[in-house]
């Protein structure tokens, strides 16, 4: 991860929360911020299953999601998202020859998301919200003498809006260092 993509990840955990004075305001914001990492987890856990329905259910129409790190790329709204997450394409962003494996192949490995335990923002209007989080996936494949397993590192910046009264997803920066896991290489 380079200096700037973690000031990224810093400017979340260094923004400052609109104090709450009453017991009611203080007591929505803990309830603000336990459902949102809920949320953070629930998406590592539907991501790992490949749960793409229930996934793109927390997430808002208008979506987008950027890729950065390792990899490169802008979507946008969350039907784009499921073709993206049923066939994977994982572009590099060095650009170099040999790329990322075919999306079956992609499909095919165990993935386990670690997310760390985020570090949320409530915006003052209580109706936005910010997350940021380090991550390792772990992905294997195989058994026995074929076993093999590769890991790599990121950070997540997740924006969300309280629609009307669930957080969503309305984006998503991921900071990913898969082009340098094994498992992601051709």
């Amino acid at each position: 991860m380079t200096d700037d993509e973690l000031a990224m990840l810093l400017d979340v955990v260094n923004e400052a929360e609109a104090p709450r004075t009453s017991l009611e305001e203080r007591l929505q914001l803990a309830e603000d911020h336990r459902a949102i990492t809920d949320r953070v987890m629930e998406y590592g856990w539907l991501c790992d299953a490949r749960r793409w329905d229930e996934l793109l259910a927390i997430y808002t129409d208008d979506f987008e999601r950027v890729l950065a790190g390792t990899l490169v790329e802008r979507i946008s709204g969350k039907e784009n998202m499921r073709a993206v997450y049923e066939a994977p394409v994982l572009p590099r962003a060095d650009g170099k020859p040999g790329g990322p494996p075919p999306a079956d192949e992609v499909n095919s490995l165990e993935i386990r998301h670690l997310i760390h335990p985020p570090v949320v923002r409530v915006g003052d209007d209580n109706q936005t919200a910010t997350a940021a989080t380090c991550y390792s996936i772990v992905a294997t494949s195989g058994d026995g003498d074929d076993f093999r397993r590769g890991v790599h590192e990121g950070g997540y910046i997740f924006g969300f809006r309280r629609d009307p009264d669930v957080w969503r997803f309305c984006s998503m920066t991921v900071i990913s260092e898969n082009a340098r896991n094994p498992m992601f290489q051709r």
